[in-house]
């Protein structure tokens, strides 16, 4: 593709930041009318710019220098960001931070799914922006020293951190006291795994870390064990699993607990250390309570879940109604949620284990049903699953998004 006249890759610009868009970057204008998409700036920035993709009806640019800062600019608070891929606002105010996130759903939604004028909530704020983060998956480079920490931006480059702000400080010891490995067998061990996820218990304080690697080395999960447990006493378990993370892992040995069990209001739930859960459980504990209201249940309905996970709005919904099914495709998670209904007191309600997209057809000829509640994973609800839902004449759907 052709760069546009007046404007040459690796240019210089100066640009005036005027929002922020879907991904997080800032959106200025060309004299021209063109637009220009800036990585951390923020609205109201004056920036100086380096053009890295030109093309004729946009322009991707990385930020130089901010020659006048936005009033809604504050210094960032980890020494890694810009670097790290896993933050793009730190250099803004929290309360920038909601506003936008509730603008830039608005846009989307009069953009994308033509809804203008749809009533977004302000959000419903459970925590602070710092140490909120009760799960993580750290990525593993081990070439002459172990590095561990998160993906650069954009690319497969592990950025090596000692600590990361947002995390449970609980999952910063367990990140510390990785780092600080020099054991022979640990050593041996590290250069076969993938990933290292670690997850702490909101309410029960425990903590489980899960180690994803190309071999089957028991004898140093046994040693790891002790290793972190000696520096974060709530540790309950270490995990070893063949393959990659997100393809279904095969379970391979543990020591200690696979799971760890998490508190939301007076729910408790088991979780599996490959099943999926909120990664901060003051934040399911508010999206619970909104699903519920919204569900407004009566106790005579007949409610499906689907992606119902480990149960957790099972559990609650099957608290207040007489018939309630859930659906999940995930093996551990299924498994699960049979025992976090039953642990809750809620052994009528069922779970099958199986994909949304083969069950569907069946359970709507099954119907009536009163409520639908989805909470696909990221990619959010395929086509046929949003088409079958839509024809069952259901009169309520609570549709649940972590990506709009």
């Amino acid at each position: 593709m052709s760069v546009p006249a007046g404007v040459s890759v690796g240019q210089r610009l100066q640009v005036s930041i005027e929002r922020l868009v879907f991904q997080g970057s800032g959106l200025g204008h060309l004299p021209d009318g063109r637009v220009v998409f800036v990585p951390y700036t923020a609205p109201g920035d004056l920036a100086e710019v380096e053009v890295a993709e030109a093309r004729e009806d946009f322009i991707r640019a990385n930020l130089v220098r901010v020659v006048t800062p936005s009033p809604v600019r504050v210094a960032p608070p980890c020494r890694y960001f810009g670097d790290c891929g896993g933050c793009q606002w730190q250099h803004l105010g929290y309360a920038a931070q909601l506003h936008w996130k509730r603008e830039i759903l608005h846009e989307l939604l009069a953009r994308v799914g033509k809804l203008s004028g749809v009533p977004v909530a302000e959000p419903a704020v459970p925590a602070g922006p710092w140490e909120y983060r009760a799960r993580a998956q750290f990525k593993i480079f081990a070439g002459a020293r172990l590095q561990i920490g998160f993906h650069q931006r954009e690319t497969q480059r592990v950025v090596d951190l000692d600590r990361c702000p947002l995390l449970d400080a609980r999952l910063n010891d367990v990140l510390r006291t990785l780092r600080g490995m020099r054991d022979p067998a640990l050593h041996k061990l590290f250069p076969r795994v993938r990933e290292v996820w670690a997850a702490a218990g909101t309410g029960t304080g425990e903590v489980v870390v899960s180690l994803f690697a190309r071999a089957q080395d028991r004898a140093a999960i046994r040693l790891l064990f002790h290793r972190i447990q000696a520096e974060v006493p709530a540790l309950t378990g270490v995990v070893l699993l063949d393959g990659d993370p997100r393809q279904h892992p095969r379970f391979v040995d543990r020591h200690g607990q696979g799971a760890i069990l998490e508190r939301v209001g007076d729910c408790r739930f088991r979780v599996d250390a490959t099943a999926f859960f909120q990664v901060s459980g003051l934040a399911a504990g508010t999206l619970t309570r909104l699903v519920m209201e919204a569900a407004a249940l009566t106790g005579t309905e007949r409610v499906l879940d689907l992606y119902s996970g480990v149960g957790t709005f099972t559990v609650p919904l099957a608290r207040l109604t007489r018939q309630v099914l859930g659906i999940e495709a995930n093996a551990a998670a299924a498994t699960d949620a049979v025992h976090n209904l039953r642990s809750n007191g809620c052994p009528e309600a069922r779970i099958v284990q199986a994909q949304v997209e083969q069950v569907l057809p069946a359970l709507a000829k099954d119907g009536p049903w009163d409520l639908v509640v989805l909470d696909p994973p990221r990619q959010g609800c395929s086509r046929q699953v949003l088409d079958a839902v839509t024809g069952m004449g259901v009169p309520r759907v609570i549709y649940v998004s972590c990506d709009p």
